[in-house]
């Protein structure tokens, strides 16, 4: 009698502890990945695409540049989205390979050619999820007295002396000199400077502090469109691009999840995030034929026409020892 009663009470807490490691590894399974980035340096949709399985943790963007990456990698992550100016902080071998081929070979030329600028390494360890141009956002255009309007030289205008906000990097704005062949002398674009302010360029612009700012499509196009005030120019030259990309860690055992690209480039999301200055990274031939509509006033910002598309350009990568050449030869000039 005894022993059967023994038995039924061991058989109990067995069951018990048997269901308690059930339980422990059914957490264990479920626990979602982990996607890290700067949440205001992209739109609300790369975060709701994401299937239930993966949970969105902000990076703190005063950290960041103290610390660039450095806490990020070295805490649970799976997926890193970020601005293609931080690749250089990224250290390759803390990255692996993602692979993603069905995606790949969509991409447009304009894309590979900014995975080639990139270098064999991180060609292969970085993914673009999406394209914004820079562009040149104005207050009141009506006002000021411009020449050539469609053209990178409108910089230039005299009532922009001392009015536009640049961003803060000699390699870009040496690469657009270059465009409109103005070589070696970069004190031009210096003398119609404000400030050179990446951070703040919309804020100088919007208060009437500055009359333009050059920056991306993507961190203007909401006042863009609440704000009568503001115009933009897509230059016919072509624009410099900015990439978000995304990295995986070396030690994320996930595979790259493509549902989630589809999902964002998909029917659900695709007017949406297009009408938030993004492009995808395929080919925009493919694009016309979804016949997405836009308000016609903006169809040729968010949508640019092909010939002044191909006409844009990413920049490489730069050496250490090339970012102090060109910050010397803009401080010379």
């Amino acid at each position: 009698m005894n022993t059967h009663k023994f038995g039924r009470r061991e058989f109990i807490k067995y069951g018990l502890i048997s269901s308690l490691f059930l339980l422990f590894g059914c957490s264990k399974s479920k626990k979602k990945l982990a996607l890290r980035g700067v949440s205001n340096s992209f739109p609300s949709e790369f975060i709701n695409s994401l299937s239930t399985g993966w949970e969105f943790f902000p990076i703190n963007d005063l950290e960041l540049k103290k610390f660039p990456y450095n806490s990020t990698l070295q805490e649970k992550t799976d997926l890193i989205v970020l601005n293609d100016g931080w690749i250089s902080d990224l250290p390759i071998n803390s990255l692996q390979e993602i692979k993603a081929d069905i995606i790949r070979n969509k991409f447009s030329n304009q894309t590979n050619s900014f995975l080639d600028g990139l270098g064999e390494d991180y060609k292969k360890k970085l993914l673009p999820l999406a394209v914004s141009p820079w562009v040149i956002i104005f207050r009141n255009e009506d006002s000021l007295s411009l020449k050539n309007k469609n053209s990178w030289e409108v910089m230039f205008s005299s009532s922009l002396v001392n009015q536009i906000v640049f961003p803060n990097s000699p390699y870009l704005l040496i690469s657009i000199a270059q465009k409109i062949d103005l070589v070696n002398d970069f004190s031009r674009i210096k003398s119609q400077a404000k400030l050179f302010d990446d951070r703040n360029a919309l804020n100088w612009v919007v208060s009437g502090r500055a009359k333009a700012a050059v920056l991306p499509l993507s961190r203007c196009v909401d006042r863009l469109i609440e704000d009568p005030r503001l115009s933009v120019l897509f230059p016919q030259e072509g624009s410099p691009l900015n990439w978000t990309v995304l990295a995986s860690p070396s030690l994320s055992p996930e595979h790259f999840p493509t549902d989630w690209f589809n999902s964002l480039w998909g029917a659900n999301y695709l007017s949406r995030v297009i009408s938030k200055g993004f492009l995808p990274p395929t080919n925009l031939s493919d694009l016309r034929k979804k016949n997405i509509k836009f308000p016609q006033k903006y169809q040729s910002i968010f949508f640019p026409e092909e010939s002044v598309w191909n006409k844009c350009w990413s920049l490489p990568r730069l050496s250490f020892e090339r970012k102090k050449d060109y910050a010397l030869n803009w401080n010379n000039s």
